[in-house]
């Protein structure tokens, strides 16, 4: 059975071991992912990174994603992180996050869903996920992060 829910503090470090586990994300940016979960975990009453959310099954953390209102907007949601468990990959827990994300969003008014990744090859997957559930390419802004390595930002609409 699989639940999706919001975290607590006893998954902080499944949370660190499931991003830093899927080798997409380099050690700076597992730190920035962790910044946003102790965001969470301590400030109860902020609203930027809201909710987060797990997939569990059999007790163990499957999937994770972190969303939230942009405030500069009256409904667009930004999709801040996503990531599957590397040995979950490919059964559908990260569609399943997307749902839930959309689903939250679309309760709260949320009408668009931005999600932005990087052109490096080892996000390729990532890319190719983000085809599959329909999200639509949308802009590239060159050399984003680096030399060579393009923002590329997908729009989702909130049905």
């Amino acid at each position: 059975m699989t639940r999706i829910r919001r975290i607590g503090p006893g998954d902080r470090e499944a949370i660190r071991e499931l991003i830093a586990g899927t080798r997409a994300f380099k050690p700076f940016e597992v730190d920035v992912a962790m910044e946003l979960v102790d965001v969470a975990l301590t400030q109860k009453d902020q609203e930027d990174y809201q909710p987060f959310v797990l997939a569990e099954e059999d007790g163990s953390v499957a999937a994770y994603a972190c969303f939230g209102k942009n405030p500069m907007t009256r409904a667009t949601f930004d999709l801040y992180w996503i990531a599957t468990r590397a040995d979950r990959m490919g059964k559908g827990y990260g569609r399943a996050m997307v749902e839930f994300v959309a689903e939250e969003a679309r309760k709260q008014g949320g009408k668009l869903l931005v999600i932005e990744t990087s052109s490096q090859e080892s996000y390729g997957t990532t890319r190719r996920f983000y085809d599959r559930i329909g999200a639509t390419l949308a802009a590239t802004l060159p050399d984003y992060y680096d030399e060579g390595d393009d923002k590329l930002i997908y729009l989702l609409p909130i049905r």
